[in-house]
């Protein structure tokens, strides 16, 4: 067969398809099944090639500073160096050392992450602002209060960037609502939190505060959970997008209007709620919406006494504010005290690469 015998030069299996009224993938087959190569480009590299290339790169590239390691670096490393690689098996080879590097820093995280599971309700509540949207130089907030055992939220407000009497006002309504403070409140730093209104709120109910390490919105990934949960179901727009484009109201808040592109929000922020905690089973929760699982969910109360809880808590917190610490190494101790009393209490267990984490005596933490 003429297709099989000949060696065929750039266009010629378009022509002869044309001739013949067949398409050219039909007349690759036909090569293939003539036992020719049908795949158009240049020869494949042998396995050793590969792997010498890949000796050869990983050489250059483990030299080579983050930022600066890509194909373009490693070809003129090796160029330097008087070594001769194709740039397809470079580029391949980067691609390859970039792949392992990832995975062994994933493989790092994965191994020192520490996964908390929360065991009875009103043990932990998570408390988060975010922002909806924004108007000329106004923004339109949203402050969240989240149940821990669950994926459930508890109260929430919408309007201007929250301050420290808005967030006491908004942890007082949903606590009278819930009808009990939880043992402990997971928050950041933000001015709206670090204030003496909410300390003295908190001081007053026995709630311990979990702050975050500065500049650590990991450390509070419940409520960052939460919080783009409900952004995805009320489909808010981006960060930056301003409010007036989302709900075609004017952009100023001195014109009429501009009160309903706050209320919309709000009513699609409160429609988000709704649907997601009382309409959605969950797979994870055996079926149960959230609202369901947290009605059978057993009480914190029942686990552990507060007032013994709160007073163990604060005098570790009195012992360890003495150590010689920096402030961002004294939070993190104070971190792990709570987390420590916890564990002790029984409300929450936590795991490190799916290993359990001891328990350590409080004279331990030092």
């Amino acid at each position: 067969m003429y297709l099989s015998t000949h060696k065929l030069k750039h266009g010629d299996l378009k022509r002869i398809a044309l001739l013949i009224d067949r398409s050219v993938r039909t007349l690759w087959n036909w090569r293939r099944r003539e036992g020719q190569r049908g795949s158009p480009g240049h020869p494949p590299h042998s396995a050793e090639a590969h792997a010498l290339a890949l000796w050869e790169c990983r050489r250059a590239w483990t030299d080579l500073p983050r930022g600066h390691d890509g194909e373009g670096s490693v070809i003129a490393a090796l160029s330097r160096n008087g070594v001769e690689v194709p740039v397809r098996l470079v580029r391949q080879s980067v691609k390859a050392l970039k792949a392992e590097r990832r995975a062994r820093v994933e493989q790092r995280i994965v191994e020192n992450r520490v996964h908390v599971t929360v065991l009875a309700k009103n043990a932990v509540w998570a408390l988060d602002q975010t922002q909806l949207s924004r108007s000329g130089r106004d923004k339109t907030m949203a402050v969240v209060v989240r149940e821990c055992v669950v994926s459930h939220t508890l109260g929430a407000s919408v309007g201007l960037p929250a301050v420290g009497a808005d967030t006491a006002r908004l942890m007082e309504c949903t606590a009278e609502e819930r009808g009990v403070w939880p043992f402990v409140l997971q928050i950041d730093n933000g001015s709206e939190n670090n204030n003496h209104e909410l300390r003295a709120l908190l001081e007053r109910n026995r709630v311990i505060a979990l702050w975050n390490v500065p500049h650590t919105p990991q450390h509070n990934p419940r409520a960052e959970h939460q919080i783009g949960e409900l952004k995805r179901a009320g489909s808010f727009p981006s960060r930056w997008r301003p409010a007036a484009q989302a709900t075609e109201r004017p952009d100023c808040r001195s014109e009429v209007g501009v009160g309903e592109t706050q209320a919309s929000l709000c009513a699609r922020l409160f429609a988000a709620w709704a649907q997601l905690d009382g309409c959605t089973p969950r797979l994870a929760l055996g079926g149960l919406t959230p609202v369901e699982l947290d009605r059978i969910a057993e009480q914190a109360e029942d686990r552990a006494c507060r007032a013994r809880f709160y007073t163990h808590v604060c005098s570790e917190l009195e012992r360890i504010a003495r150590a010689p610490e920096s402030a961002r190494a004294l939070r993190k101790l104070q971190r792990e005290v709570i987390w420590n009393a916890l564990q002790e209490f029984g409300l929450v267990t936590r795991t490190r690469g799916g290993l359990p984490v001891p328990t350590v005596k409080s004279e331990g933490i030092s």
